[in-house]
C-alpha cells in the first residue's frame, strides 16, 4: 500500500513515478477492490494508477494535482491501520 501512496505523491507533484513503485501499488489496491474492501478513495486511486500503468497519461491541473495527493493520503492512512 506504501508503494501506491508513493506513486501518487509523486503524480501529485507532478512527476512520473517509479514503474516497480506504481507495479507494485496497482497490484496492492486492485488486491484490496477484489477482496471488497475498496472505498470510493481507494477505487479512485485504483484507477489513477491503472491508467498509468497501461500506459495512459494524466495531464492533471492544480485540482487534479490535489485530488491525487488527497488520495495518497487515504492510501497512507489506510495503510496505517
Amino acid at each position: 500500500m506504501l508503494d501506491a501512496a508513493v506513486a501518487l505523491d509523486d503524480l501529485a507533484a507532478g512527476h512520473a513515478p517509479d514503474r516497480a513503485r506504481l507495479l507494485a501499488g496497482v497490484l496492492a489496491l486492485d488486491t484490496l477492490r477484489r477482496a471488497g474492501g475498496a472505498d470510493r478513495d481507494m477505487l479512485d486511486a485504483a484507477a489513477t494508477l491503472e491508467a498509468i500503468a497501461t500506459g495512459g497519461a494524466l495531464d492533471l491541473n492544480e485540482t487534479g494535482r490535489a485530488r491525487v495527493a488527497a488520495l495518497a493520503a487515504a492510501v497512507r492512512a489506510l495503510a496505517s491501520i
